[in-house]
């Protein structure tokens, strides 16, 4: 089967497309560039055309000296099959939570102060994780405030993961709306219970519904993942969570193909469920159904990126209904403005004037991050100033 992306390796096919286009070629011509150079399909530059469309006029009117923050939060429930993102489970390192706080509050402060010192504006303010509502609600709100008091103000746009809808409880909810959180994310990956138990995940698509019905008319955005090609699962089974989805009405709803990452539990145990994953045929088959599906329920691809051993060389794909794109999420796959990334295992990008960038990662692990705070804290300052 002919690789979808032909030559390309990168994980942001958008960005040698954008650089002709910073050089004043038209899109068609930019398109046929990628066409020329990587042999990417048809299908893909499609999509690619559809991105640019809402991405590039965004990424050529940044506000000057601004900045994007990103606050990791390292907890969840319970580590999922898939997942290699910084978190600990509840029962592994529960007992640090309050540690935690503590230090991400004090790396809040003090490069909030840098920031209002050297006058950079914040656009966009995204809290992910592991799983920010995993916390207690209490623990939550004081971080919610600290980016409130420390960081300069306004915001384009507030972004809190709720991914695990058990987590999401009404005092949660108060937090957030509270704080003035405009978006949140509800993420099921599937709708199959049978899927959920396989990959760790402790709640139910009943559970799912729930937190989207207590949430909704709260916040201006709700996002919700799917991913497709998790073990043992086909066609019906991924159309049918991609059907689901949709009918809650979300205004985002982000498919993501199954990627074995190094770091994970799959990975570990990959001779338990390698031949449980679908074949790339089978994998382009998922896409080319759900981008459909979710274009005649009036969707839109507004950002996309690809990831190392993604499943038949496809791709991670944000849809949207008209108006409601995720700032945040264009910013951060752009790599176009500097992103500050506070809390455990965040990343933070700091973008040169020639367009290359120097990154600053935060310890992955939780202990090592409370005990190292403070190198945190100057390594970003020194690439800042």
């Amino acid at each position: 089967m002919r690789a979808p992306w032909g030559r390309m390796q990168g994980i942001r096919p958008n960005k040698p497309l954008y650089r002709w286009l910073d050089a004043g070629l038209s899109l068609t011509e930019a398109l046929g560039k990628m066409q020329d150079t990587y042999g990417v399909s048809t299908t893909k530059l499609a999509l690619l055309r559809q991105v640019a469309e809402h991405e590039y006029p965004l990424l050529t009117s940044l506000p000057p000296r601004a900045v994007s923050i990103y606050v990791g939060i390292p907890f969840c429930p319970s580590r999922c099959l898939y997942c290699s993102f910084p978190s600990h489970s509840l029962r592994e390192l529960g007992q640090e939570r309050q540690r935690f706080v503590s230090a991400l509050l004090h790396e809040i402060a003090v490069v909030g102060g840098y920031l209002q010192q050297y006058e950079f504006s914040v656009d966009t303010v995204y809290v992910g994780g592991g799983t920010p509502t995993a916390l207690a609600a209490s623990d939550l709100a004081c971080i919610l405030r600290a980016l409130q008091r420390e960081l300069p103000r306004p915001w384009r746009e507030f972004t809190v993961e709720a991914g695990r809808p058990e987590t999401l409880t009404e005092e949660h909810l108060a937090v957030l709306t509270k704080a003035g959180v405009e978006r949140i994310s509800i993420n099921p990956q599937t709708r199959q219970q049978k899927t959920l138990e396989l990959i760790g995940r402790h709640h139910s698509y009943q559970d799912i519904k729930a937190a989207v019905a207590r949430s909704r008319g709260q916040f201006r955005a709700l996002n919700m993942d799917l991913i497709l090609g998790l073990p043992g699962e086909g066609l019906a089974e991924v159309q049918a969570s991609v059907e689901w989805v949709q009918n809650l009405r979300p205004e985002n709803i982000t498919l993501h193909m199954f990627s074995p990452k190094r770091a994970s539990r799959f990975t570990g145990e990959q001779d338990d469920w390698q031949e449980m994953l679908p074949s790339a045929e089978l994998a382009a088959h998922m896409v080319d159904a759900t981008s459909e599906s979710l274009r005649q329920a009036g969707y839109n691809p507004y950002y996309l990126y690809r990831q190392r051993n993604i499943l038949g060389g496809q791709e991670n794909v944000g849809w949207t209904l008209p108006g409601h794109a995720c700032r945040y999420n264009t910013l951060m796959i752009s790599e176009r403005q500097h992103i500050l990334g506070l809390g455990g295992g965040a990343v933070s990008k700091f973008i040169n004037n020639d367009g290359t960038l120097v990154s600053q990662t935060n310890a992955r692990d939780v202990r090592v991050y409370i005990k190292r705070v403070e190198q945190h804290v100057a390594s970003k300052v020194r690439l800042l100033v």
